[in-house]
């Protein structure tokens, strides 16, 4: 029995090698090295998209430099007649081992993600390892990417190298075809690492893995495809068994055994089944005991460091009850997002609020959000950030009660007809009160937090115009290698390298002054709003065409220009010659309230910390760069006063930027 069934066994790996072989036949890849798993788990999860793409960009990058290292051929890719059999093949293949049929249209495959790798004019290995500086990636690219500063040096000089070889050109098709191109060279001449390593650290990617074919006498090989299907011999026990003819019927007593063992194999099953529904069952009850006690531990976690703090405003502790009964049973709806839904509500103290709900099955995504939004509100203490009255967690739904914002998003204002058009001075204070906000999270925490996803959904405005910061389910500690945030405010240096830092919320914040500005959303049929506006911010004539024209009569001139400098340094493509937001306040103080940027250069002077800018109210930045050498290090952020010379309750109090005279405006 026990032959019989390593015999099936070994039938049905010959078979699956078979059917791969006979996909393939026509495309030199080999597909067989990868086992798929975490492929096909990445991919079945709709809220892993991204990570899915990244498995199959990595599975096919790895098969092309396979095939360049096995057949010797020193190409970039597969011959372009087998492209389109290739991706067909591959297709089919991934289906094959159950990942959805969409997944492969959906992350670009024959489009994004191809088998030939043409880049810049260069078609083999050796013309990219002839490429000016690809010296300095395989130099970084080697052992080290095995641990995670290597992998981060082998990342930016990659990074560098395909800014310097693509110029201005930044379409996703022609950096991805570049990067993949890349990957095959430095697979193919570096020696010490397999190609998965690399993928590891190149595509961030864990268990790609190689089937190993070899290991011993009793593997089957699935690379051979003519070896012939495995057949059961006449001597094999159950082929003997089924061969041999019956000579007598059997005897009564025999039935009676026969019906008895399937009565008892019957009640076994039976059994099994009650017993998987039963630990089914209870997996379920213990995980959202699990979601209970996680969200209990944050509200204790919560109330310990309120009362550390001495704040007496501990947050309130909602049952499902009053969630209904403010919302009026769920009917006003503000807005929704991609984990649930917000209400407009009114608690029984007649204060308005605004509750954010997860609605049924939570996802581990939504819940991990939920929690990271208490913890992070529980310690952010800032008059331009939304602050939570309280939170509720029943079962499988998560509630968390902000503060009320009588007039709504900031989008709603910008980019819709049933809205009046924000004046010219309120969409500059709005600027300067955002950037307040991201000043406190980037320079007034410990450690210091990214928002991640800086846009103008998220700027809420009050009763008199004034903006406060809201969303903070993706702000992270600036260590979080997956990509969060909305297309075209994401930092285009963000995308390339997985690092979160605050140079990525400046680059949103940049998007989102241009908004307020033009007025136009962050992505217009198709287009980045900042690649749309580059032509024009390159010509001072054309520098009134960038207002929004509501507002084409009313606004200044020169506040326009200053506003234009603060956009172009913040877009800056690489991080490190943006501003830091302390920067942003400076040069808005020097422009928007003199006396206020007279007072904190002089504390700097005193303290010696002082660095002049070069920018000057009424002239372009630019001449402030050429006065600095253009090197933003130069520039030293003005949050050289430290996080002890500012301290949390000077921040609670609001004198970290005090409100400015009637008629000025507040930083």
């Amino acid at each position: 029995m026990r032959r019989s069934i390593l015999s099936l066994a070994a039938a049905a790996l010959v078979l699956e090698a078979s059917v791969l072989s006979v996909i393939a036949q026509d495309c030199p890849l080999d597909l067989i090295w990868s086992n798929y798993t975490e492929i096909a788990s990445a991919c079945t999860d709709k809220t892993k998209h991204s990570i899915c793409c990244r498995y199959i960009n990595a599975l096919v990058t790895v098969s092309v430099a396979m095939y360049a290292n096995k057949t010797g051929t020193d190409t970039l890719g597969v011959p372009p007649a087998l492209s389109d059999t290739c991706i067909s093949t591959i297709n089919d293949t991934l289906i094959s081992k159950g990942i959805p049929s969409d997944a492969s249209s959906l992350c670009g495959l024959g489009v994004k993600i191809q088998v030939v790798y043409p880049c810049q004019g260069m078609s083999t290995v050796q013309d990219v390892l002839a490429s000016p500086n690809f010296d300095d990636v395989t130099k970084n690219c080697n052992g080290s990417v095995l641990v995670d500063m290597g992998c981060k040096r082998c990342l930016n000089s990659g990074l560098s190298y395909l800014r310097h070889l693509t110029g201005e050109e930044q379409d996703n098709v022609t950096l991805n075809t570049c990067r993949d191109a890349a990957f095959v060279a430095i697979v193919n001449q570096q020696s010490g690492l397999t190609p998965s390593d690399m993928a590891t650290c190149f595509f961030s990617v864990q268990g790609l893995g190689l089937i190993q074919v070899n290991s011993s006498s009793a593997s089957i090989s699935v690379s051979a495809p003519a070896t012939a299907p495995v057949t059961v011999t006449a001597d094999a026990p159950s082929n003997r068994l089924i061969a041999t003819p019956l000579v007598k019927q059997p005897h009564r007593g025999h039935k009676v055994i026969v019906v008895i063992g399937i009565m008892v194999t019957g009640l076994a099953v039976l059994l099994v089944l009650i017993l998987i529904l039963l630990i089914s069952r209870k997996r379920r009850e213990l995980k959202s005991m699990e979601h209970t006690e996680r969200t209990y531990s944050v509200s204790r976690h919560i109330y310990a460091q309120k009362s550390q703090e001495g704040n007496s405003a501990i947050y309130r502790n909602f049952n499902y009850k009053e969630m209904r009964r403010a919302t009026t049973n769920f009917s006003i709806v503000l807005g929704r997002g991609t984990n649930g839904a917000v209400y407009k509500g009114q608690l029984d103290d007649g204060s308005k609020v605004a509750i954010r709900c997860v609605r049924k099955n939570v996802t581990k995504e939504g819940e991990e959000e939920f929690c990271r939004e208490m913890e992070l509100l529980a310690r952010l203490h800032h008059r331009h950030l939304v602050s939570l009255k309280g939170f509720c967690s029943v079962k499988d739904e998560r509630f968390l009660v902000y503060e009320y914002m009588e007039k709504g998003s900031l989008k709603d204002h910008l980019h819709s007809s049933d809205k009046a058009p924000l004046a010219w001075q309120t969409r500059i204070q709005i600027a300067i009160d955002v950037a307040n906000a991201l000043e406190y999270l980037h320079f007034y925490c410990d450690p210091f937090l990214c928002h991640g996803d800086i846009k103008s959904s998220n700027v809420l405005l009050d009763s008199n115009f004034r903006a406060k910061v809201s969303d903070f389910g993706h702000a992270c500690f600036s260590n979080d290698l997956k990509i969060h945030g909305t297309p075209g405010y994401i930092d285009p240096e963000y995308v390339a390298t997985h690092q979160l830092a605050p140079s990525s919320d400046v680059y949103s914040f940049g998007v989102l002054l241009l908004e307020l500005i033009t007025g136009k959303p962050a992505v217009s049929d198709g287009k980045n709003l900042v690649d749309w506006a580059s032509q024009l911010l390159s010509d001072d004539s054309t520098l009134t065409e960038l207002v929004d024209i509501r507002i084409i009569d009313s606004f200044d001139i020169s506040e326009l220009d200053a506003m234009i400098e603060i956009i172009q340094w913040c877009t800056q493509k690489e991080g490190r010659e943006r501003p830091s937001m302390k920067q942003v306040i400076r040069m808005l103080s020097e422009r928007w309230d003199p006396l206020h940027s007279e007072f904190a250069r002089a504390v700097e002077i005193e303290e010696g910390q002082y660095c002049n800018y070069g920018y000057n109210s009424g002239s372009r930045l630019s001449k402030g760069k050429e006065q600095s050498s253009g090197d933003m290090r130069g520039l030293q952020s003005s949050s050289s006063t430290t996080r002890s010379y500012c301290s949390r309750s000077a921040l609670l109090e609001g004198n970290a930027s005090p409100d400015s005279p009637r008629g000025m405006f507040s930083l």
